[in-house]
């Protein structure tokens, strides 16, 4: 027998304290975040001049998901989600901490940070989705996944924007220092939460009984035909959206010759389309449909990302940027409700755990390609082809009943 954990009767989600905390927590630690993921790439790109080796960054901080993904929903599953989440922000804040003095002496000790913050956050972020269903009732879940949405994204509006020029003018020790103090207030704002594990029947943690947990969640998904028809939308549209992270960064430099500055100008573009995006998906709630919005978004963001590959100054290329957040936040608030809504609590955990080790599997590898071609092509046509592959999943799943109509 399992319990509600929280209470789910709160009016309104800015009295429902535990929501608040959560959205608080995260607001302030992706604040941080911002910094660090404009300092990673700088950091390895000022030291190589390589487009590989800053491809490899983004790789390297996505692969842990590809490797211990399934594993850590299992572990999730058996858990209390608050606690993992607390624990993983502490860690991460002594890695982060590290990093500017590993950096001193050696860049393979960089990029094994960058792989044991990843590994921690393998944890936390499955959590995070998999927490919110106990803290909110169910017909609220839209709204809350976009308010989340819309702190995530605010912060990359400013923190993006404010990240090119700290991370110029600031010593490194004083920006990943920020990035490890807003890791350390999330996890305060996480014990203060009114909030009761699950209870359910424990077993013994053997590793009999983990693979068979592990087998649980992929056989729902495999045996869930929405879900199932939703993740190959998904891994399709990242084959192209992983590929853009790198070649952003490339373009800003190679393209606009405008360093951090423009890249972290760029980023804060994408953020603000996914502000407006948010808060328009915010708005409507449960009167738009989940898989309209998913393809749609997906289609829209696509051919916007094409677009790029023509712009020749950073004034003009914000826009396209623009848009493509805005429909990336349709995309991705659509794809967490529905999961959300979809899965049961007892299995959350593995479901998000099994989902991120595919998509994760596909966008690593598309990063690191990414970041391969554009050693040898130009960028600009990269950014059609990467777009183009986007787009086009989309606009097969608008015509997939059991992916547009959920």
């Amino acid at each position: 027998m399992e319990k509600a954990a929280t209470i789910k009767t709160s009016p309104a989600l800015y009295r429902n304290v535990n929501f608040v905390l959560l959205w608080t927590g995260q607001f302030i630690s992706q604040v941080g975040d911002r910094l660090a993921m404009v300092a990673f790439p700088w950091l390895i790109y000022g030291s190589t001049h390589s487009a590989f080796s800053t491809g490899a960054m983004f790789a390297v901080y996505t692969l842990p998901y590809v490797l211990f993904g399934t594993v850590a929903g299992a572990f999730i599953d058996r858990l209390d989600k608050r606690r993992v989440m607390v624990a993983a922000d502490l860690a991460r804040a002594g890695l982060v901490l590290a990093v500017p003095f590993v950096a001193e002496w050696s860049l393979a000790g960089v990029y094994a940070l960058a792989f044991l913050i990843s590994s921690v956050a393998v944890f936390f972020d499955p959590c995070k989705l998999a927490i919110l269903p106990d803290l909110v009732t169910k017909a609220k879940l839209m709204r809350a996944n976009s308010l989340l949405a819309t702190g995530e994204t605010l912060t990359e509006t400013v923190g993006y924007a404010l990240a090119g020029f700290i991370v110029y003018y600031l010593a490194r020790k004083v920006v990943f220092g920020i990035d490890a103090a807003t890791f350390v207030v999330s996890a305060l704002a996480l014990l203060a939460m009114r909030y009761a594990a699950p209870l359910r029947e424990a077993t013994e943690l053997t590793a009999q009984n983990l693979g068979r947990e592990m087998r649980e969640g992929l056989s729902f998904l495999r045996q869930h035909a929405g879900l199932l028809a939703n993740t190959v939308l998904v891994v399709a549209s990242i084959i192209g959206i992983g590929a853009v992270y790198p070649l952003t960064f490339l373009f800003a430099v190679r393209v606009l010759h405008g360093g951090t500055a423009a890249f972290g100008i760029m980023e804060a573009s994408l953020g603000a389309g996914f502000f407006v995006g948010s808060l328009l998906m915010a708005a409507l709630g449960n009167r738009v449909r989940k898989g309209v919005a998913m393809t749609a978004g997906l289609a829209l963001m696509g051919g916007s990302l094409t677009t790029v590959a023509v712009c020749t100054s950073l004034a003009v290329v914000v826009v396209p940027i623009f848009v493509a957040g805005a429909a990336n936040a349709a995309v991705l608030i659509s794809i967490d409700t529905y999961f959300q809504q979809a899965v049961p609590e007892e299995l959350r955990g593995r479901l998000w755990g099994t989902r991120f080790t595919i998509t994760q599997t596909v966008y690593a590898a598309s990063v690191l390609a990414g970041g391969a071609l554009a050693a040898v092509f130009p960028v600009a046509p990269l950014f059609i082809a990467a777009g183009l592959v986007t787009a086009v999943p989309g606009l097969v799943g608008l015509f997939v009943p059991r992916v547009r109509d959920v």
